[in-house]
């Protein structure tokens, strides 16, 4: 996943990919140089920024469409065998 970290003395933003479980490996040590604005004065400290989760718009896709067109055939089968009366969705 990709996360947000701040130094905590010159509040320069920059983003790395981690595991979920390594996210704050480095919280807590000296900002890499290479982030800082004045990497010659700057002493700050890692810290993890919290940020808004990103958008997906596929909410607006209807489940049974997002499961592909394999899986419709199967309900299509099930809805078939299983009589008038069901409430089985397919698209």
């Amino acid at each position: 996943m990709l996360y947000d970290y701040t130094c905590s003395k010159c509040g320069v933003i920059w983003e790395e990919q981690h595991p979920m479980d390594d996210r704050d490996i480095n919280v807590g040590k000296p900002t890499p140089k290479e982030y800082c604005k004045d990497s010659k004065k700057c002493e700050g400290l890692v810290e993890r920024s919290m940020t808004a989760p990103g958008l997906s718009f596929e909410g607006s896709v209807g489940t049974i469409k997002r499961a592909g067109s394999e899986w419709n055939d199967v309900l299509k089968g099930i809805k078939k065998a299983s009589g008038k009366d069901n409430t089985i969705e397919h698209y």
